[in-house]
């Protein structure tokens, strides 16, 4: 029988094994806080030191670097941008390259992967006057697609939603978008 003002203790947190999602909450108490609005802007060392819980290391910012780099548009074959961006795929396999910080001050990257398949179809392309959307890898918080075309816009697929334009290749890491 329960008495009257008697408390229980809380509940221990759970630990968090490596296949378990850490509480939502838990991770919003280390987000960035008082954020700009958007758009904002960002620099290498900003990534590099990020917010003590997340970070991202030199090879991840030498990846960001060098896919600003890519130099798509000196190309002129879809063959020759697919091999080239495929390349650095292969190169930075894993590396976590940064994207931005979002509305709520979460830190968005997404993970290089080199062997992703992509299913964009020829109405798709037509909608974004593209020859050739690639899938580099996955966001890393919401688990969408991110996808490089040709023209150097990158996108984002999230679930069942329509592809969306992000910004050109070159501003990955340096602004934020509005979408998420």
């Amino acid at each position: 029988m329960k008495k009257m003002g008697q408390t229980h203790p809380k509940p221990e947190p759970e630990s968090h094994s490596k296949h378990s999602k850490p509480n939502i909450d838990e991770l919003r108490r280390n987000w960035f806080t008082n954020l700009p609005p958007t758009p904002r802007t960002y620099t290498d060392d900003f990534w590099s030191k990020g917010n003590g819980l997340w970070c991202f290391d030199n090879c991840d910012i030498e990846a960001l670097n060098q896919f600003r780099q890519l130099e798509l548009e000196s190309l002129e074959l879809d063959d020759e941008k697919e091999s080239k961006i495929k390349e650095f795929c292969a190169k930075y396999n894993y590396a976590r390259i940064p994207l931005d910080i979002d509305k709520d001050g979460y830190m968005r990257g997404f993970l290089i992967l080199e062997l992703t398949t992509y299913c964009i179809d020829e109405e798709e392309l037509k909608k974004f006057g593209e020859t050739l959307i690639v899938c580099i890898g996955n966001e890393d918080f919401y688990c969408a697609q991110i996808y490089l075309g040709g023209s150097g816009e990158l996108y984002i697929l999230l679930d069942d939603e329509p592809l969306k334009v992000l910004y050109n290749y070159k501003d990955t890491g340096i602004r934020s978008s509005d979408l998420f």
